[in-house]
């Protein structure tokens, strides 16, 4: 007769389907951790920063207007005046 019985294995959880998933749970993590304030300033920076890189790679400046500036005025200026001339010629 064995002495000690045979114990059945405890599954881990599986992986984490989803990226939202995952953060939650690291949220609940956190929560029930301390973190001092210098923590707490440097992980908000970090996840500005991530977010504002986020927003940036997802805009790719294609929906961003572009500013009026001295040289934006003066190409579109001499672009106009360029379609003229060709009106003119035509």
């Amino acid at each position: 007769m064995k002495k000690t019985k045979d114990k059945t294995k405890k599954t881990k959880a599986g992986k984490k389907t989803t990226l939202l998933s995952g953060a939650a749970k690291s949220i609940k993590n956190l929560r029930k951790s301390k973190l001092s304030t210098t923590q707490k300033v440097l992980g908000g920076a970090a996840l500005m920063a991530l977010g504002v890189g986020y927003l940036a790679k997802r805009l790719n400046g294609n929906d961003l207007p572009a500013r009026p500036d001295a040289t934006t005025t003066a190409d579109a200026d001499a672009a106009e005046s360029s379609l003229a001339a060709m009106d003119a010629n035509a």
